[in-house]
């Protein structure tokens, strides 16, 4: 049985004189309790993230290096750096190093709401 309250692990209900029920947790993508007709105007991922975060988060959609995520929401190397830190610690993407080079992608949580937020 699906469920909203339940979070992170299913939970099984056994009573002898009933069938076993398994109760697991519903994905909650971004905005699954939001009343889509009641959305104000605008662009929600800026007035959450900041305008340099929000940008960051939609160039790293594709995947990118910091150098160029730097180049491309022209900001500094160090700022870019700065941004996937706190994307990363939001768990919103992940970065792989390869030699000297660091890749950034977003996970599902960051391409849900990058999705959720066009």
């Amino acid at each position: 049985m699906p469920s909203v309250i339940c979070h992170r692990t299913p939970v099984t209900f056994i009573d002898p004189g009933l069938p076993p029920v398994l109760v697991y947790p519903v994905t909650r993508e971004p905005g699954w309790w939001a009343d889509p007709t009641e959305r104000t105007p605008g662009d929600a991922l800026v007035r959450l993230l900041g305008p340099s975060r929000a940008a960051a988060l939609r160039v790293i959609e594709y995947g990118c290096t910091t150098g160029e995520l730097a180049r491309r929401i022209g900001v500094t190397p160090p700022t870019a750096s700065q941004h996937t830190a706190v994307l990363r610690e939001a768990d919103l993407i992940v970065s792989l190093r390869h030699r000297n080079t660091v890749v950034h992608t977003l996970t599902p949580l960051g391409s849900a709401l990058v999705t959720a937020n066009p």
